[in-house]
């Protein structure tokens, strides 16, 4: 009898880790605060927030219920903001617009029944500047500005990701993420070398973002459904 109760569970964890296999699509949007170190080259300047908003789709392989792999496409709006005590400049900012690529892993932990279960997420990004503007202000005027593409030696930048959160289940193949992300830049980023005194520095940002996963297989059930009321 016993033995019949091992094999009957073993061969329903078997099934549930199989209906979590395969692929999945990710959206999600991040909102939170960024900042730059390298480039603070005065001690009258002062870090203010710089806000930071992040959204894309990463496609995901999951291998089981627990572990992940994804590679997706993000715009990712981020920069640098000081406030200035002493000076012709009272405010410098710089806002620069990348998209990103990032590759990463992701965990998750806690029973595959559960509907609530917590994850932790790892990777690296990399990002291609398309935009931005760099810019001084003096009494809310503009005396200094330029789009960062021309301000920037360093068109591509690089760096780990983090995330810690969890995922709720709403229905089968289909969950809600909200997570704590983390982004720590290992590539020096050049100014152009008549600018700044060829300072350089790295991006850092953190933020908290929400989003979903839908598996293939729930995408197919949705699709058989509204097949099926068109037809009605």
């Amino acid at each position: 009898m016993k033995f019949s109760y091992i094999m009957a569970g073993l061969l329903s964890m078997s099934l549930a880790s199989q209906a979590q296999q395969g692929w999945a699509v990710s959206d999600k949007v991040m909102i939170g605060h960024s900042w730059t170190v390298g480039n603070r080259v005065s001690e009258d300047m002062k870090y203010a927030f710089h806000p930071t908003v992040q959204f894309g789709r990463t496609a995901m392989y999951n291998f089981n219920s627990s572990v992940g792999i994804g590679l997706g496409t993000f715009f990712s709006t981020e920069g640098v903001r000081f406030k200035v005590d002493e000076g012709a400049v009272d405010r410098f900012e710089q806002r620069m617009n990348y998209i990103r690529i990032p590759l990463g892993a992701m965990f998750t932990f806690g029973d595959p029944a559960s509907k609530v279960r917590p994850r932790l997420g790892i990777g690296g990004s990399v990002g291609f500047l398309v935009g931005g503007k760099t810019y001084g202000l003096s009494n809310e005027d503009a005396i200094i500005g330029l789009k960062t593409t021309k301000a920037m030696s360093t068109k591509v930048d690089a760096g780990a990701n983090a995330s810690l959160g969890f995922s709720v289940r709403v229905a089968d193949g289909f969950l809600i993420n909200h997570d704590i992300n983390y982004y720590h830049g290992l590539v020096t980023n050049e100014y152009a070398a008549d600018i700044f005194n060829a300072a350089s520095f790295t991006h850092r940002n953190i933020g908290l973002s929400m989003g979903f996963n839908i598996t293939g297989d729930a995408m197919k059930r949705w699709k058989g459904k509204m097949k099926g009321m068109h037809h009605n």
